[in-house]
């Protein structure tokens, strides 16, 4: 906070017209509304980019809202750059240097209807980028207050949420055992403010269910608060950032804030698309930066540093005469005494510098990152955790690449952390003709990698102990028709979370697609993985591996019957299998109806699914909609139905309404859940409302 205010300071002594940010948001309450494009289907955009919903990340919501105010203020065809068109999630890297390339040869666009002749974007994904681009003439953009209250758009959005049957843990009264100290509800507070692509204020507040409200010194009631205050192009940097915010470099192997897509459905998720700095904008409270970075160009190089100062909550045991941290929770929860007395246990301060040089499809570049707590890690409690970082400080660099070679695209990074171990990834992307497209990769992280913010092409959470090769290849005999295909083998040398030995794992997937254009989809999936891990401990074998094989096969049909009204159906079966223990089955099969009428200001969707499963290890995972910026990809486990209900409704100009209702009702179980989350009978439901206005 205090690098807040000193840069907001500064900034009005050296250029007043920047301090005076802080008073825009009240100026613009008395500006007219400003209206926007809104797209129901951008969270469909985004889930679509997940290929296996059980490894999906819950930090999704930062995509939803970027690709959100693109369709506010729509990229111009004629000025975008590479990272401009980067932020659409859905275009390979290869796609976009084929729209720059268009541009370059042809010269400007005349309409964004251009792009049908450009190879390499299939129907599917043209009807997805027509919405977030625009061409328009130029003009000359005045930057004044005036203009800025003028212009600028506030949002507050509000979502408040619970479970209508209450857990064991809310209901425990004797203080001296482990319980829930809030209530159920979960509500959490957006605020936006932004002037075109100039200016952003954000901020976040957030209180999970179980976590107390304006109790346990918490004066500002939210369990979680974030913001932050965005610059473009002001004076010699391009963007700076005072407050929260995430960094996206190079593959990810020193530094990645937010969600990576991994192994999802194109060849083009092999190659990480970093973005530089960003605000974190999302309900996501780990591993992200908080402090202040920027970015300027400096003699044809772009320069980023960046400082950050994060309490994060950790374990702190007495060891002999030292006190070491022995775990780090991220996951944000701090609902119990043991959790809240953990919480902001632990200071990290970390900063570091981004160098890279970009010339017409060739980008080089290097990072180095120092990060320090205020008390040694010591988190090597466990014999496949052996070899994982303990002390005060780490320091890592890397050196990243990517060029063009004709048709083929190469990227790579290689990283070291300082005193132990390296981390490498590099491939290339080649797109053979109109028809084929394909990719290979190699990755070697080694045991004892070590880096607190890496994110990349990896199967384990933790990216160290891993070699893999991975290949994948599309075939587009028709621009509506779609065949993808992908291996991925994988060498686990050391030991690792429920395997004590060596293993190795084999993934295979194929993917069949055909596109009604603007009319439907139909998709064939079929997933078998191979790996191995320890039999169950019941069965006290201590040496030998087990072997493991998961087969997955769905079959989804979307379906436009009119042009408000559309249908879904989905149909999968999952086998599990492993030695000494034998075969376990899931099935699910659901019904979705969606409709919308722009006119009446109304849009919904409902769900009716049936689903069973032997075991906790053949359930099954599906992506629901739900509001705005939320993501849902729950698992289906027993034997059951599953119904949801979502409602959206425009009552008054700048005024959105969302509300959703989710039921499950489990067959032949009289009780749910374990521990502190034990639900007495057999149904779970949950209630979501959300308001936002803007102005």
């Amino acid at each position: 906070m205090a690098i807040f205010v000193y840069g907001v300071i500064f900034s009005w002594r050296r250029r007043p017209y920047v301090g005076y940010v802080l008073l825009l948001p009240l100026l613009s309450l008395f500006t007219k509304e400003v209206s926007a494009q809104q797209n129901n289907q951008l969270e469909d955009i985004i889930a679509n980019q997940v290929l296996d919903e059980s490894e999906a990340s819950n930090e999704l919501a930062e995509y939803s809202e970027a690709l959100l105010d693109i369709l506010k203020k729509p990229i111009d065809l004629n000025k975008a750059t590479e990272q401009d068109l980067n932020q659409l999630i859905f275009l390979s890297a290869f796609q976009i240097q084929q729209i720059l390339l268009h541009r370059e040869k042809v010269g400007s666009f005349i309409s964004p209807l251009e792009l049908q002749v450009i190879p390499g974007l299939s129907l599917e994904t043209l009807d997805q980028l027509l919405p977030f681009v625009i061409v328009k003439e130029p003009f000359l953009d005045q930057f004044s207050i005036p203009e800025v209250a003028k212009k600028a758009i506030s949002t507050v959005m509000v979502t408040y949420g619970r479970s209508l049957q209450v857990p064991q843990g809310y209901k425990i009264s004797d203080p001296k055992r482990s319980k829930y100290l809030g209530t159920p509800d979960k509500m959490s507070v957006r605020y936006r403010w932004t002037y075109q692509d100039r200016l952003r204020m954000t901020l976040n507040m957030e209180k999970d269910a179980g976590e107390p409200f304006f109790m346990e010194e918490k004066i500002y009631g939210f369990d979680h608060i974030s913001g932050s205050l965005l610059f473009n192009k002001v004076g010699p940097f391009s963007k700076v950032i005072f407050g929260d915010y995430l960094l996206q470099f190079g593959q990810g192997l020193t530094i990645w804030n937010g969600a990576v897509f991994g192994k999802g459905a194109s060849v083009a998720h092999v190659m990480q698309q970093g973005l530089g700095i960003r605000p974190h904008t999302g309900m996501m409270e780990s591993k992200y930066m908080r402090g202040v970075a920027g970015t300027f160009l400096f003699k044809k190089i772009n320069l980023t540093p960046f400082i950050s100062y994060n309490r994060l909550t950790a374990t702190v045991k007495e060891q002999g005469p030292h006190r070491n941290v022995t775990s780090i929770n991220y996951s944000g929860l701090h609902r119990t005494p043991s959790e809240l007395r953990n919480r902001r246990g632990l200071g990290q301060t970390t900063y570091g510098l981004n160098a890279d040089y970009q010339k017409r499809g060739f980008v080089i570049g290097t990072n180095f990152i120092s990060t320090h707590f205020d008390i040694p890690l010591k988190l090597n409690s466990r014999e496949y955790s052996k070899y994982r970082f303990e002390g005060h400080a780490l320091q890592n660099i890397s050196a990243y690449y990517r060029f063009n070679f004709y048709n083929l695209l190469f990227f790579g990074e290689s990283a070291h952390s300082l005193g132990s171990g390296f981390a490498n990834n590099h491939g290339v992307i080649a797109a053979l003709g109109r028809k084929f497209s394909t990719s290979l990769s190699y990755r070697n992280y080694t045991v004892d990698y070590h880096s607190f913010f890496a994110q990349s092409f990896q199967d384990q959470s933790l990216l160290a102990n891993e070699k893999g090769w991975h290949l994948s290849f599309v075939y587009h005999p028709r621009r509506r028709i779609e065949w993808m295909n992908s291996i991925d083998y994988i060498k686990f040398p050391w030991k690792k979370f429920r395997a004590n030995q060596s293993t190795f794992s084999f993934q295979g997937r194929t993917q069949f697609s055909y596109i009604w254009y603007k009319k439907g989809h139909l998709k064939f999936r079929y997933q078998y993985k191979f790996f191995q891990e320890n039999f169950p401990s019941e069965m006290k074998r201590k040496i030998g591996i087990a072997d493991v094989a998961r087969q997955q096969a769905r079959v989804a049909f979307l379906y436009k019957l009119k042009p408000n009204f559309q249908i879904g159906n989905q149909v999968e079966f999952k086998r599990f299998e492993k030695t000494a223990v034998g075969r376990k089955h899931g099935f699910l099969i659901f019904q979705d109806v969606i409709w919308g009428y722009p006119k009446w200001k109304i849009g919904g969707n409902f769900r009716v699914a049936y689903f069973q499963a032997d075991g906790y290890e053949s359930r099954l995972y599906a992506y629901e909609r739900n509001v705005l910026h939320s993501f849902s990809f729950p698992s289906y486990f027993r034997k059951g139905l599953r119904i949801y209900f979502n409602k959206k409704i425009k009552p008054v100009r700048g005024l959105d309404i969302w509300f959703r209702y989710a039921l499950t009702h489990y067959l032949g179980i009289s009780e749910l859940g374990s521990g502190l989350d034990k639900i007495s009978g057999n149904q779970k439901s949950d209630v979501r409302l959300q308001l936002r206005y803007s102005w």
